[in-house]
């Protein structure tokens, strides 16, 4: 494929992004209400290139949620690299986030996924595997009763973030990470009143 046809798709794609972009966060469109009509008019290209690039609007905001978590891959990575403290490593996912609030804020709305806070629980379920680690070690009894406390990770995260986008974002990644560590204290205090 020579360079001109792959910047054009480049510069094609990036329209389209764009256009839904713009759609979800600056009109406050929800995903579903977007149509495979109304992008190409804004774009100006034909519902083949459309298709030839996605396979529908869901499609396309699943790819720039991945690409989007590729970037903050790369960046928790490197901090994990580094040997930097948990509380850094989910200060720079916070802060990603926060970088692209509109987005989340939709798309976190209207996903069932859990996207880039499913990162963060796979890093550190192969941390462990790869530690060897026991459930032991986390406080599970078992592998079982670990595969729980993951669903309460992601659902947990899930909404404290939601929440934290709703509220504009008030709290420093920092001091959100404080707070979702002193959450298994209060969890503790609030199950045993």
């Amino acid at each position: 494929m020579n360079v001109k046809n792959n910047r054009l798709t480049r510069e094609t794609d990036e329209k389209i992004i764009r256009a839904v972009y713009t759609m979800m966060t600056a009109e406050h469109r929800p995903v579903g209400k977007i149509t495979v009509r109304e992008i190409c008019e804004r774009t100006g290209i034909h519902r083949s290139t459309f298709y030839a690039h996605y396979q529908d609007v869901y499609d396309l905001v699943e790819k720039v949620e991945k690409n989007m978590s590729r970037q903050l891959t790369e960046t928790f990575f490197r901090k994990l690299d580094e040997k930097a403290p948990a509380r850094e490593c989910f200060a720079e996912i916070f802060r990603f986030i926060r970088e692209h609030r509109e987005f989340y804020l939709y798309y976190l709305a209207e996903s069932r996924q859990f996207g880039v806070l499913q990162l963060t629980w796979d890093v550190i379920r192969e941390r462990a595997e790869g530690a060897n680690a026991s459930p032991a070690r986390f406080g599970a009894e078992n592998q079982a009763e670990m595969e729980y406390h993951g669903v309460f990770f992601l659902v947990g995260m899930s909404a404290v973030v939601r929440m934290w986008l709703k509220n504009g974002c008030r709290e420093e990644p920092e001091a959100l990470y404080d707070i979702i560590r002193r959450q298994g204290a209060v969890q503790e205090t609030m199950i045993d009143w």
